[in-house]
C-alpha cells in the first residue's frame, strides 16, 4: 500500500521579509529628511541674522560659548544713504547727547559766518544794524545745522547763476561750512508761483541753485564731492505763507544742511567695526 505524501508546508508569514525591509528604508529617508531640516533651519537663521544685521534691525546678541545674552540692535545698510534727513532716523530718535553737540556747533557756526560777513562786532550789532538787508540764516534742526541763503541776493531772478556780489559771502559760509567736516546737502527752495522759462519749471529751478552752490563749493574751496550733493525741493516745503509778498520772498532760498547722521569719522569706524565682525564670522 503506498505511502500518503505529506503536504507541503505553506509559509504565510514571508511578506514580513518585503515590510521588514521597506520599514527599514522608510526609517532611513526620515533620518536623512531629519539631518536635511536640521541643517536647512540652522542656515536659514544664518540668513535671518544677516537680513537683519543689514537692515539695522534687533538681533540676538550671543555671549560666551555661544549662548544668546538679550538682543541689541546694529546699524545697517541705510546708515550711509542720502535721503530725506527730515525723517526720524531708521535705528532711533536724535539722542540728546547729539542735538547738544548740533547746538553747540550752530552756536560756533553762526559766530563764524557773521564775523566772515560783517566783521567783528557781536551778532545782536550785526543783525540790528543789517536786518533788513540779512540774506544769511542759521539755525539747528534734529538732525543737523542749517544755514538758509535768501535766493534775492545770491542768484539774479529766474536764474540759475550765482552773483558776483554774492561770492564773497558765499565764500565766507564755505569756510566756516568746511570746518565742521560733514556731510553736506544742498536744497533748493522756490515758492509756489508758476514758473515756465524756456521749459524750466520750479523743480529744474531750484535743483539748478542748489547745483550751482555745490559747483561753486567744489571748484572755489575744494570740498570733497563724496561729502556734498545737492537736491531741489521747488515748493514743496515752504517756511512762510506764500500769499504774502514777504512770504514767497523768505520760501526763495537756498539751505545749506549739514548732516548729523554720519560723517567721515563715524563712517569709517562703522565700516573698521563692520569689517572686525565679518572677519570674526568667518573665523567661526
Amino acid at each position: 500500500m503506498a505511502k500518503k505524501k505529506c503536504p507541503e508546508f505553506e509559509n504565510h508569514e514571508r511578506w514580513l521579509v518585503a515590510f521588514a525591509d521597506m520599514m527599514t528604508l522608510l526609517f532611513a529617508l526620515f533620518v536623512v529628511l531629519y539631518a536635511l531640516a536640521n541643517d536647512s533651519m540652522s542656515k536659514m537663521k544664518k540668513v535671518e541674522t544677516s537680513i537683519r544685521k543689514a537692515f539695522g534691525m534687533e538681533t540676538e546678541a550671543e555671549g560666551p560659548e555661544g549662548k544668546a545674552q538679550g538682543f541689541q540692535i546694529k546699524d545697517g545698510i541705510f546708515k550711509k544713504i542720502k535721503g530725506n534727513t527730515n525723517r526720524d532716523t531708521l535705528l532711533k530718535r536724535t539722542s540728546p547727547e547729539t542735538l547738544s553737540v548740533i547746538q553747540a556747533d550752530t552756536a560756533k557756526l553762526e559766530r563764524e559766518i557773521y564775523n566772515q560777513i560783517y566783521g567783528v562786532k557781536s551778532i545782536a550789532e550785526q543783525l540790528k544794524e543789517n536786518e533788513k538787508d540779512q540774506t544769511v540764516f542759521i539755525a539747528s534742526d534734529p538732525d543737523g545745522v542749517r544755514v538758509s541763503l535768501m535766493s534775492r541776493k545770491f542768484f539774479k531772478p529766474s536764474s540759475t547763476e550765482l552773483s558776483e556780489e554774492a561770492k564773497n559771502t558765499l565764500s565766507g559760509v564755505a569756510k566756516a561750512v568746511k570746518n565742521l567736516e560733514r556731510v553736506i546737502r544742498i536744497e533748493g527752495h522756490t515758492d509756489n508761483l508758476p514758473f515756465n522759462l524756456r521749459g524750466m519749471t520750479n523743480w529744474e529751478l531750484s535743483s539748478g541753485r542748489a547745483a550751482a552752490v555745490v559747483r561753486y563749493f567744489i571748484t572755489e574751496h575744494r570740498f570733497d564731492p563724496k561729502m556734498i550733493y545737492a537736491a531741489g525741493y521747488a515748493d514743496t516745503r515752504p517756511l512762510a505763507d506764500n500769499e504774502t509778498v514777504e512770504g514767497r520772498a523768505k520760501n526763495r532760498r537756498v539751505d545749506i544742511k549739514i548732516l548729523y547722521e554720519g560723517g567721515p569719522v563715524q563712517d569709517q569706524q562703522a565700516e573698521e567695526q563692520g569689517n572686525n565682525q565679518e572677519n570674526e564670522g568667518d573665523s567661526k
